[in-house]
């Protein structure tokens, strides 16, 4: 119906019933305009003197009676034009808000053993490959030893490749064949051993995505917190492609 296409150009329902009546009758009074439009006459009323004060209608006076008559349709259409070229105008200072709104870190913060675990499951989520900073030998200390088990175990089924420094000690060396299944694919974690003695992380930081993940593995301070922001983590993934290269000069033996 043409009184559904006319809503679409910004009148409402009981708008368009007007304004199509009074196309229609091409100029008439309230009443006439009223019993047209199927609409009560104080309504109508008020609809005509809104579309008068839009520009879409016009009104004059005939034998003492107030008769309205439509402006030319084309009037309708311009608005809308007038519309779309304001919103085009206003567009770029929109778009600018939101790529601002993008790129403003979102930070969560966790605590105690439940909210730290909930970081842990966070970068299951990941889709590509994940690097960081930890302390193998550390991790025990804070997490559950069938927790960190069952993790391996959820991480290796999805094929997340690891890329890891941590300090050398016998117990981080041992860490991936205590806590991760049997016959998983070695392939999908590699670590670089450094010297404790000057590098004895006691923060693990995982970069995955546009995430980093910080937690602390001391166990009289569990929290953590991730923080989202490609900037960010793009910055702390080319600060780490840097520290690993940098190891494979000093990779404690």
């Amino acid at each position: 119906m043409i009184t559904t296409e006319l809503q679409g150009l910004g009148l409402s329902s009981e708008e368009a019933k007007v304004y199509y009546a009074l196309l229609q009758l091409g100029g008439s009074y309230v009443s006439a305009i009223a019993k047209k439009a199927d609409v009560h006459r104080v309504v109508c009323y008020k609809i005509l003197d809104e579309l008068v004060e839009r520009g879409l209608v016009s009104s004059f006076t005939k034998d003492n009676v107030k008769h309205f008559a439509v402006e030319s349709p084309k009037i309708l259409v311009q608005k809308q034009q007038e519309k779309l070229t304001k919103a085009q105008k206003l567009l770029p200072e929109l778009l600018s808000i939101t790529n601002a709104l993008a790129y403003k870190p979102k930070i969560q913060y966790y605590e105690g053993l439940e909210g730290m675990k909930n970081i842990f499951e966070d970068t299951l989520t990941a889709t590509g490959e994940m690097l960081g900073y930890t302390n193998l030998e550390d991790i025990p200390k804070v997490f559950p030893k069938e927790y960190l088990k069952e993790w391996a175990v959820r991480k290796v089924a999805r094929n997340l490749k690891t890329r890891m420094l941590s300090p050398h000690t016998p117990a981080a060396l041992r860490y991936l064949k205590t806590y991760y299944p049997k016959g998983f694919d070695p392939n999908l974690v590699e670590i670089l051993f450094v010297n404790p003695r000057e590098f004895h992380f006691e923060y693990e930081i995982t970069i995955y995505g546009d995430k980093v993940a910080i937690l602390s593995l001391n166990p009289d301070e569990r929290m953590g917190l991730i923080i989202e922001s490609p900037i960010y983590a793009k910055t702390q993934r080319a600060a780490f492609q840097l520290a690993w290269l940098g190891a494979t000069s000093f990779i404690a033996k």
